[in-house]
């Protein structure tokens, strides 16, 4: 996200009046419209940034007034862009747009091409006309998708045949913006723009304000960027770096706190710094969900010692009897993780959440939340801290309920896990020594895990409407 060559590009007025974007322009609509005479259709096609909706001749209309603020947008976001993704290609006016405004940016388009409702112009002739005239002008800088939004931005953000996704225009009056958001996820830099076109369309505003309230997506801090906005458009700032920005221990003042956690002393070991400063400051549940295996030194004594340990920091706490540690069904056959060599990564996994005790947990979970109504949630992480595997089908079932619960804010332990932190608390060593012996003499954890005693991380996890697969 940062301009490209900045100094000398022309800025978009001077794009659309150039010689080499209107002679590109020109024969773009040349193919388009040929295509539709040969179809026995006329001259029109859907609106796009440069012409009215189904306007009749489109080819010599003149630019759309009401859009010049959203060719603005656009160009700029091309020009602080490497990868972009557009969902809606229709006559590839946009597309055309940011390819002449950055020399350096590729373009993926996704798009059904079929015509869905009878008063749509031809999706079916005029969309795969543009895109093969896009892939014919611009080799190795566009290519087109064609597939139903969310499929089309689950495949980039398997393949990423651009890298990461820096610039998104998500189009079109109609609801599931969140899913498509949710898709394109894993494929997005960092930081990423979002464009939201068909602002006006009640439920594209609706989700614009849930990815604003879910830390997902937030207005530019780009002063070239902040304003621009208008009815039938916005801009947003969206991303995994977006998402962790902006969290400190402030933000716990008053607020209810749920900590799920798959086994007793996982409080302590990933999280006992911070409970040891949120513990005034909050309303702290502490929520366990496996009961402790059986045969070991400590089996009858951790659940005992979690409970003082809460106890010593004024927190609720809450051990559900659903679940044995070790007990159930193996979980090899459902979870693979980073540690294990890539020839067991490869092979085919059955979707977790068909293993018997992952309903149990996420429902347990959803309930949790329902009772207590936190404002944060926090548990495990995907890849399980140190490879365990009930953390990470925990991590799953928590998730999932924080999405059906609408949990306002989900952070998982940073153990294990790259990237920026939203929070980070370095304990005192001392003081969390003091935690830990409550599940002394039996227990050898503070000998086995050393990083408990250095910096605790918290990442922020996307709420998005998840299934376990």
């Amino acid at each position: 996200m940062e301009d490209i060559g900045a100094a000398h590009m022309p800025d978009c007025e001077e794009i659309l009046a150039s010689g080499p974007f209107l002679d590109d322009l020109r024969s773009l609509n040349a193919a388009i419209v040929a295509a539709l005479e040969a179809a026995g259709e006329p001259a029109a096609i859907n609106g796009n940034v440069l012409y009215a909706n189904k306007v009749e001749d489109f080819d010599s209309a003149a630019f759309s007034p009401v859009m010049a603020a959203k060719r603005r947008a656009l160009a700029v976001m091309a020009r602080r862009s490497r990868s972009f993704v557009e969902v809606g290609v229709a006559g590839g006016h946009a597309v055309l747009l940011a390819l002449h405004a950055n020399p350096e940016l590729r373009v993926i388009g996704i798009d059904l091409a079929e015509r869905l409702r009878p008063f749509w112009p031809p999706v079916e002739v005029f969309v795969p006309a543009a895109a093969a005239w896009l892939e014919a002008r611009f080799p190795g800088r566009f290519r087109l998708i064609r597939a139903e939004a969310v499929a089309g931005l689950q495949e980039v953000a398997r393949s990423q045949p651009f890298g990461p996704v820096d610039m998104v225009h998500l189009d079109g009056g109609k609801t599931g913006r969140m899913e498509e958001l949710a898709a394109i996820w894993p494929a997005l830099a960092p930081r990423a723009w979002l464009l939201q076109g068909d602002y006006a369309h009640g439920q594209v505003r609706e989700a614009t304000q849930a990815m604003l309230a879910r830390g997902l997506a937030r207005s530019p801090a780009d002063g070239h960027l902040s304003g621009m906005r208008d009815k039938r458009f916005r801009v947003l700032e969206t991303g995994p770096a977006i998402l962790d920005e902006g969290l400190s221990l402030a933000d716990f003042d008053g607020k209810r706190v749920l900590l799920c956690t798959a086994h007793q002393d996982d409080e302590v070991l990933f999280a006992g710094g911070l409970l040891s400063e949120i513990a005034a400051r909050a309303e702290v549940t502490v929520a366990c969900f496996f009961r402790p295996a059986e045969g070991r030194a400590d089996t009858d004594t951790r659940i005992a010692a979690m409970a003082r340990v809460c106890a010593a920091l004024g927190l609720r706490h809450v051990q559900y009897p659903f679940a044995v540690e070790g007990g159930a069904r193996s979980l090899r056959r459902f979870i693979s993780l980073p540690s294990e060599p890539p020839e067991l990564r490869a092979r085919p996994r059955r979707a977790l959440a068909r293993h018997p005790l992952f309903p149990v947990l996420s429902a347990t979970a959803e309930g949790a939340m329902r009772l207590y109504a936190p404002d944060i949630v926090i548990t495990h992480n995907e890849v399980g801290e140190y490879g365990h595997r009930e953390h990470v089908l925990l991590h799953h079932a928590v998730r999932l309920a924080a999405a059906r619960a609408e949990i306002p804010v989900l952070l998982g332990f940073g153990e294990g896990m790259a990237g920026e932190a939203a929070l980070t608390v370095t304990p005192d060593p001392e003081a969390k020594r003091a935690l830990l012996a409550a599940y002394l003499p039996e227990w050898d954890g503070v000998a086995r895990y050393g990083f408990a005693l250095g910096p605790e991380r918290f990442l922020r996890m996307p709420l998005f409407a998840v299934t376990a697969s």
